[in-house]
This record gives structure tokens, sequence and C-alpha cells, in this order.
């Protein structure tokens, strides 16, 4: 009986309790603006404040960051990251309701797990929370310092839930000086103030009405369409004198070349590989080929990241033993195995092209991968080892146009990488087709080159044979019944140097109608790209990860005693960015059809979507419709 009176007189008190911490009227306000969607949560202020200060001989950056959060439903359990690292260190969360009570939380820290990457210092603390009623109010605060201003290099505006108002902050103290980038401001209301007190700059930036954060597919990634800043410091000054930062690209790359210095490479472990690897080659580039190539087959990549550790590579003997590396260390083998074979090997710092800076802005923000380049005879060769089945002189998409910073002892070389046309990336199919009663009968060939190429070759080498049979069956026919037969002539070797050429026979047996006298075919089963209408509200450009090039070319013969009564109609279109070109055409008794495709950058930008879509409906319309051919006695 007590413990039933003692809930009694708890419920009116908890119910009191929570009615202070809700804001109908609020709810009300946000969830008619269109960046709600259909979010169950707004941050309608986010603040985000960054001190420069010396402390010492050193330069530190805390940040405070103030989340005002609202429910706009309820019994809504919300999660919110921290994240840490080796040179980012967390100090103080807090989880308050709106009268200032303190709101329960859970939280748990670990190692943050990240796409690719096998080991980094990314550490990350989530904290748990429950939002009880529609209208909670509550405001999470964390603070946290760079303990190393050079590694402050982005700051976004947006975040993982819609925001209504949005402020960030830098505090730069009179002895510190940076510089802020500012990218993609385009169509976004940013607002900038620069104040100078007797202390120092105040930037502030303010922007409103910011929908979620979205990831989406198939996108050259965020750093191309959100709005952020890249942070330069480049310099402060102690009671010693004035301390170098990042103020220019030479600083870059001396602290870049500082960090390599200190690595202990001994070529002994693999010097008689060398010798051996090179025994046979008669020129200068067939022993590049020799090491160049061997590093690929033999050294697994896997990526690594930590602390200094990610921009420091491995010596180059611990890679050799063991086999695995990460770009840094794979780099470093390739470098110190041609030099022991007498080469001018360099390392090669560069941005994947998921980044849309250049070295004209030094910050480690630029890069994200290293390479080697060689000179021999006059040429510059640029090498990727962690690129599989990729040939000396070709280049992977992802860092084509890319610019380099190649080691030159105490100064450095800036170049770029040569861009390939997509022909480089041509997939080429030509097909001789049959009818024997409603079974489509033919054989083929196709080529593939480039990427498309490589990752065939990759996919098909490390799987059972059972399952690569699988992968070059799906190759030569995408669409298939369990009754077709399909039959690969011929096995293609991994030659990095050659297209991948595959032969093949097949009989289809759901490609042919007959309806009295009239017999339906469909000669394109593949339709490549005619469901890819891409949306209006996609934020970021669709990238098809590659420069595409495809031609497909078939002939059909007309049986005997049949003519042709209708051929689809053809579609030809040109735009600086694609350009689609299908015909059917009777020549003699046989039906050509032919299908050739560029997508010259391979990339629809998103200022081009209409015209995209307008052409995919019509090739849809197309891929539709059949061929009829009709019995003429």
């Amino acid at each position: 009986m007590r413990a039933y009176l003692i809930l009694i007189f708890a419920l009116p008190f908890t119910v009191a309790f929570s009615q202070k911490n809700i804001n109908p009227e609020r709810v009300k306000q946000l969830k008619a603006l269109p960046l709600s969607g259909k979010s169950a949560l707004i941050a309608y202020n986010y603040n985000s404040t960054y001190d420069f200060v010396v402390s010492g001989e050193q330069c530190k950056v805390p940040l405070t960051e103030t989340v005002n959060i609202i429910s706009l439903k309820g019994n809504i359990d919300y999660v919110r990251n921290v994240y840490y690292n080796d040179n980012v260190s967390t100090q103080d969360v807090d989880v308050r309701m709106a009268n200032g009570r303190a709101l329960k939380s859970t939280h748990a820290c670990g190692n943050y797990e990240i796409d690719d990457i096998f080991y980094s210092d990314a550490k990350v603390c989530v904290y748990k929370f429950n939002f009880f009623n529609e209208g909670t109010e509550a405001t999470f605060k964390a603070k946290s310092t760079y303990d190393d201003p050079r590694y402050l290099t982005k700051v976004f505006f947006h975040d993982e839930l819609p925001v209504e108002s949005r402020e960030i902050v830098f505090n730069v103290s009179k002895n510190v000086n940076v510089d802020l980038v500012e990218k993609n401001f385009e169509g976004f209301d940013i607002t900038k103030t620069k104040t100078e007190t007797a202390n120092g700059i105040i930037y502030k930036y303010t922007v409103k009405n910011l929908k979620a954060f979205i990831s989406e597919s198939n996108s050259l990634g965020f750093l191309y369409h959100y709005p952020h800043i890249l942070v330069v410091t480049k310099d402060y000054t102690t009671s010693s004198g004035k301390k170098t930062v990042l103020a220019s690209i030479g600083d870059l790359y001396k602290w870049y070349s500082d960090l390599v210095n200190q690595v202990q490479n001994d070529k002994t472990a693999f010097e008689e590989e060398v010798k051996r690897l090179t025994a046979t080659a008669k020129t200068p580039e067939e022993k590049i080929k020799a090491i160049y190539y061997w590093v690929q087959d033999n050294i697994k990549y896997i990526a690594f990241e930590d602390g200094i550790a990610g921009f420091k590579p491995d010596a180059a003997q611990n890679v050799y033993t063991n086999r695995y590396g990460d770009c840094k260390g794979m780099a470093n083998l390739t470098k110190q195995m041609l030099k022991t074979a007498g080469f001018d090997a360099r390392l090669t710092w560069i941005g994947t092209n998921r980044i849309p800076y250049n070295y004209t802005v030094p910050t480690l923000a630029v890069d994200n991968h290293m390479i080697c380049t060689v000179y021999a005879n006059g040429k510059q060769y640029i090498l990727d080892p962690t690129e599989k089945y990729i040939a000396l002189g070709k280049h992977g998409e992802r860092i084509q146009g890319k610019e380099m910073l190649i080691e030159n002892g105490k100064e450095y070389v800036l170049s770029k990488v040569p861009v390939s046309d997509p022909a480089s990336n041509l997939i080429s199919r030509t097909e001789t087709l049959s009818l024997e009663g409603d079974i489509l009968k033919g054989k083929g060939e196709l080529q593939l080159e480039g990427e498309a190429k490589t990752q065939i070759l990759y996919y098909s080498n490390y799987v059972k044979a059972e399952d690569k049979r699988k992968i070059l069956d799906n190759l030569v026919i995408s669409d298939h019944a369990n009754t077709d037969k399909i039959e690969v002539l011929n096995e293609p070797p991994a030659d990095r140097e050659k297209p991948l050429h595959l032969q093949y026979n097949y009989s289809l047996t759901n490609k042919v109608s007959r309806f009295g006298k009239d017999v339906y075919i469909d000669l394109e089963w593949a339709k490549a790209f005619g469901d890819l209408k891409l949306e209006d509200d996609r934020q970021s450009d669709y990238y098809f990860n590659r420069k595409v090039k495809q031609k497909t070319v078939k002939k059909l013969k007309v049986p005997v005693g049949y003519k042709v009564t209708h051929l689809p109609a053809s579609l030809k279109k040109a735009h600086k960015e694609f350009t689609f070109d299908i015909s059917f055409k009777q020549v003699g008794n046989e039906i050509h059809y032919s299908n050739e495709v560029t997508i010259t950058d391979g990339l629809v930008r998103k200022a081009n979507f209409k015209t995209w879509n307008e052409i995919i409906q019509q090739l849809k319309d197309v891929y539709s419709d059949q061929i009829v051919i009709t019995q003429s006695k």
C-alpha cells in the first residue's frame, strides 16, 4: 500500500516536470519549415566556437560545441557522437534539459570504424538519451581540443540533423595567423563578420535552415557540394619567437619530408629479390615494370591511419617481409626497390578525386594518398602500386588530372597526372545472332579496357573457380534464365597490358515471343542506363566512378520466309557531358543494331539532370520496343 501511494504521488510530479521541458508552439513552427522533412528531431541552434590560443611554446585550439535539439515526435531515442583521436582530445560532455537539469544519458567510447580503413586512431564517444514527449528540448554541449592546429583542417556547417540556425566562430588570438578558405558557399545564405579586438580577431559565420546532411551513392563526395571552411594555421608567436605551422606549400612539403626522413629503410631484405626481378630485363622500362608489377601482385593493400603513422610510411623492409602495407608503405617499398635497381625514384603525395583541392592551399586536407614517381631516360613514370592489374603508363581514374607533390630533396616538384579519354575505358561488344524456332542463338566477343578491365581481373582472380565462372557468365549475358545456355569459350589471362577479351556462345529462351505470323524479338536485354533517372532533390553530381565508353553491335540474320515489319526508332542525342547513339537498320537479310554511349568525364552534373532524364526517358521508350518479323508465306 505504501509503495502504491508513493507511485500515485509521484505521477503528477513527473508529468508536471516533463511539461516544463516541452515547447508545443515551437514544434508547430519548426514542422512548417521545409528543412524538417521527415526528421523526428531538429537542432534549432547549433554553435561551434574555435579558440586559437598560445600556451607556452604551443598553439592549441579548444573547441566548444553547443547543440539545442527539440523533438518533433514523442519517445525518440537519440545518439550523438563526439569524435577524437591521437591529436584531438575530448574533455567534457554535458546534456541538459531546457530547465537546466541534467538529462540522463548513457555513453560508451571506443574505436571508430571507417570504411575501407583496416586500422585507424579515430575514436568516438557515443551518447544516448531519450526525448520522451513531442516538444522536449535538450542541450548537448561538448568540449575538445586540437593539440596541434595543423590537424584542424575542415569545418562543416551541416549536421546529421536539420539545423534551423547555425553559427561558427573562430576566436583567433593576435599572436596567431590563420587563413579561412571558404568552399561551396554558393547557393547558401551564409553571413560572415570580422571583428577586431584588443586580443585578436573574431570571425563569425551564420546561416539559417540547413537540411540534414545526407550521403549519396555514386557521388564524388560531400566536399564537392556541402559548404565548409578550410582552416589553415600559418604560424603563431611565442615568447621565443615565431613558429611556422603551414604558411606555404613549402612548409607542408617540409613537414612531410621530415617524417619520411625519419624512416629507417634497409634494402638487405629485398636486395636479392630486386636482382632476380631485373636479371632478364633488357631495358630500363622492363626493369621498372618487373618491380612495379611484383609489388602490385605480392603486397596486400590495407589502409592504416594512426596519428603520425597516418602520414609517415612504414619502413620498406617491414612491408616487404609482412607482405602488406598501406599506400605509404607500398609506395615506399616501390621507391626503395627501384632505388636498389639504380633508378631515381621518389615518393609522391597526391589527393584522389574525392578531394577537390590542390596545392594552392597548404593543408593536410589536400591529399589522402601516396604513390611513387620514377625518372628514367628523360621520362616520368607514375606508379600507384595499390592499383591491381594496371599497366605501366596507365593511371587509375581516381588520380587522373590530380596535382602531385613530388620529392626533390629540400625542394619539391609539382606535376599533374595525365588524363585519359573515355576510349581508355572502352567496353566493346560484337555479336552475330540467328533465330532457330523460338531460340535466339548467338556468338560474340567482349573486350574491356581501363577501369572496367582492372575491376573484372581483380574480382575474378580473387574468388573460387566456380564463382569466377559465374562472373564471366554474367559479364557476357547479364540477363538470362535458368534454361538459357551460356558458354564462355576462353578464360582470359590476367594481362595488364592487353584488353580483356572474351569469346562466347549462347542460346536464349526468353527473348522471342510469337503471335500468329508475327515474331517479336528483343535484341537489347542489358538496357544500359535505361532505368537511371536522377532524382531532382539529389544534392550531388552523379559519378560513374570512371569515364564511360560503351559500344555494342549486333547483327541478326532474318530467317528465310520472314520479312522485317517493324524496327524500333533510332535515338541520337549529343550533349557536352554525354552522348547516346542507338540505331536499328535492315541491311540485306540482316538487322543491324548499334548502341554507343559516351559519358565524357564520368559525371552527370546536377545542372544537367533535367536534360539527362529527358534523354533517359526516350532511351527507355526505345528499349521497351521490339523488332517484329512476320512470316511472309
